[in-house]
């Protein structure tokens, strides 16, 4: 059986034109899911409803949307709506994101994070069993009196929870149906699968049963650009999207280049920033080099317990660039 591989479309990255015209090409090399990220550009559903319609095969994620900006009831509608266009495809990839994100440019308290997440998704789960609500929350309010009328709707419509944490790993083995890691060492990838797979047994859940879609930055290429790009790519996660990725590092052992890195891009220095990320750690977290080695670490991630590695071409890549990553690593060697 081939083993499933998945990528992360953007169109934040790439012009959104640029991606749909990936759509025949990701049926054809035969990857079984697209992630949408969204982060303060565009919107994760509006890409992923148009891929939904355009793909006959992979499933159509988002990857990742926050549990702030949107009612439960706004996420629900949308999930639905975009799992009907797909015919049965979607799966919705959350997360909490972090204070400066939900603070700053949506305007909400970013309070409670586990309380939300463990509320969010049972709202969430009563919506996409045609519940009429009656929930009352400490985060989300009293929520009462309605029920979906979409009637063709998917009561187990998957839930997938990214977490960086212990505590988030463990709330997402109870009550999600699987678990997205994102930017996450080999070595530790492995050991904290190892503990999602212990906490999953304390939930009677089988571990054949919960997907694991890993974002791993990859990259094709030998030469100094390829590496100057993944780089970048991981410094800006590192230094400049909050405290949790950063955290991680610290946590996972790196605690010189996290501090280096951060260190670097609070001043402004993003070139500093870049090259701060070692060897090391670059061996650790991304796909890279030439198509043997690429395929080989791509190897390595499913030997560690993931189910579905989604390939995470770095956001200043060419086009080119992410042409030959995704069809080197394509779970199928067939051409357009």
């Amino acid at each position: 059986m081939t083993q499933e591989v998945g990528m992360v479309l953007s169109a934040d990255y790439f012009p959104m034109e640029k991606m749909l015209e990936l759509a025949p090409m990701i049926d054809n090399l035969g990857y079984s899911q697209i992630s949408v990220p969204e982060i303060w550009g565009h919107d994760a559903f509006s890409l992923a409803s148009v891929l939904a319609y355009r793909t006959k095969n992979p499933r159509i994620a988002s990857g990742i949307v926050n549990m702030f900006s949107r009612t439960p009831a706004t996420m629900a509608m949308t999930a639905a709506s975009i799992d009907e266009l797909s015919h049965q495809r979607f799966v919705l990839g959350l997360g909490v994101s972090g204070p400066k994100v939900i603070n700053d440019w949506h305007g909400m308290a970013f309070e409670k994070p586990l309380t939300r997440t463990r509320e969010y998704v049972s709202v969430l789960r009563s919506i996409f069993n045609r519940d009429r609500l009656d929930q009352d929350t400490t985060q989300l309010g009293h929520i009462k009196d309605f029920r979906i009328s979409i009637k063709d709707i998917r009561s187990d419509l998957p839930i997938h929870i990214a977490a960086l944490g212990p505590k988030n790993m463990e709330l997402a083995a109870e009550i999600a149906d699987g678990w997205i890691p994102v930017i996450m060492p080999l070595d530790q990838f492995s050991q904290e699968v190892d503990q999602m797979h212990e906490h999953l047994k304390g939930y009677d859940k089988k571990p054949d049963d919960f997907a694991i879609t890993p974002f791993i930055p990859a990259l094709v290429g030998t030469d100094e650009e390829s590496q100057k790009t993944l780089r970048g790519h991981m410094a800006y996660y590192f230094g400049g999207m909050g405290d949790f990725y950063n955290n991680m590092l610290q946590r996972f052992g790196f605690e010189q280049e996290a501090a280096e890195i951060k260190n670097r891009w609070s001043k402004g220095d993003i070139a500093g920033a870049r090259n701060a990320i070692t060897e090391e750690l670059l061996d650790a977290i991304a796909i890279h080099g030439n198509a043997d080695s690429a395929q080989e670490k791509l190897k390595a991630f499913y030997d560690a317990g993931a189910t579905c590695p989604l390939i995470m071409v770095p956001f200043n890549a060419t086009l080119q660039q992410a042409m030959l990553t995704y069809q080197t690593l394509a779970p199928s060697l067939e051409t357009m």
